[in-house]
């Protein structure tokens, strides 16, 4: 038992100045975490109490499904990193030791766990194996802000499973999915399972457990039997009337329109009955032509994916010669390659 009177709990009657989030006002406000510069946070003794807790029901979840806890240091080799093709990450802080060798302030571990795992796993007898830690990690984070939910330092849970094949890592993928439901339904917390960009760590797929929040930054779509982020949504899009389909494709003159709705405004069809391009330059292919439908946009996140790689919008400069002027271009006569959305059918009668 602790004395009240003793106990160092600093509560305020206003929250700081700058905070936007409510768990943010709160948690100061409560006593429970004190900030120490940008994006970076302590926890007082009120606030370690609830975050042990936490790792609490966490660490007997994981436990129910035959993990082993373990804790890898923060600071690695940068030799791991460069190995993985990680190391050139903005967000990755790295530093040289007192002897100039590289080192990297992990943000995640696979690096460090694959590496002990080479060299201590000796036959496919000792899969499947469930390793986990709870440890700081440091991400060079470009904007810290809502408190503990953007920071440059912060606690995480990362879980890492080894298998024999392909159907263990499915089963040990369902062994996390009992665990994490039990964990959000243990917190007394509203919450979706949803499916959503693998990000960087890569693989087939991936899921994210999200909660209703007013400083959320995401969005779920969620229909019968169906959750996901936006990024990554998939859905049938709506039919849209399209004029009659030509032999071949027929010019039309629009002096001065260089929007969507100008053009549909001019020809009297909906905004869905326009192709609109989105030149992109991707690294090592150079310039891309995507083309969605007029009445939608391009989603960054899906269109990496489709291409497998980093891109960049195009400069004019670098797509006029072989697209034409901005405001003019489109699939037709492109001397590029084109990227079709799978909302665009193959049969005619779009204008573009």
């Amino acid at each position: 038992m602790t004395r009240l009177s003793s106990y160092l709990l600093p509560t305020e009657k206003e929250a700081p100045a700058d905070a936007e989030a409510l768990s943010h006002k709160l948690m100061v406000r409560a006593g429970l975490i004190r900030q120490v510069g940008s994006g970076l946070w302590t926890y007082l003794p009120a606030g370690w109490r609830v975050h042990e807790k936490a790792v609490q029901i966490v660490r007997e979840e994981m436990n129910a499904i035959g993990g082993h806890e373990m804790l890898m240091p923060v600071l690695t080799p940068a030799e791991l990193w460069k190995r993985s093709g990680r190391y050139s990450i903005d967000e990755v802080f790295k530093l040289s030791d007192r002897r100039g060798a590289d080192m990297v302030l992990a943000m995640t571990h696979e690096e460090t766990v694959t590496f002990h795992v080479s060299s201590l796993v000796r036959s496919y007898r000792d899969l499947p194996l469930i390793l986990y830690h709870f440890q700081t990690k440091e991400r060079d984070e470009p904007r810290p802000r809502a408190g503990l939910l953007r920071t440059r330092e912060f606690i995480m849970k990362d879980a890492y499973t080894f298998d024999r094949g392909p159907e263990g890592l499915e089963a040990g993928y369902q062994k996390h999915i009992v665990a994490y439901d039990r964990i959000f339904d243990r917190a007394g917390l509203e919450w979706y399972r949803v499916e959503s960009d693998v990000g960087m760590m890569g693989g087939f797929g991936a899921h994210e457990y999200m909660a209703p929040c007013p400083a959320g930054e995401n969005d779920v779509v969620l229909a019968a039997g169906y959750a996901a982020n936006l990024e990554v949504a998939s859905a049938t899009a709506k039919p849209v009337h399209l004029p009659p389909e030509l032999g071949a494709p027929e010019g039309v003159h629009t002096p001065g329109q260089t929007t969507v709705a100008a053009v549909a405004g001019a020809l009297g069809v909906p905004a869905g009955a326009l192709l609109k391009a989105y030149p992109v330059m991707v690294d090592e292919r150079g310039l891309v032509v995507v083309v969605v439908r007029g009445d939608h946009r391009v989603n960054e996140i899906k269109l990496q994916n489709a291409l497998g790689a980093p891109f960049r919008p195009a400069r004019e400069e670098e797509f006029e010669a072989e697209l034409g002027p901005a405001g003019y271009i489109g699939p037709v006569g492109a001397r590029a390659p084109v990227l079709l959305d799978d909302a665009v059918p193959e049969a005619g009668g779009f204008i573009c």
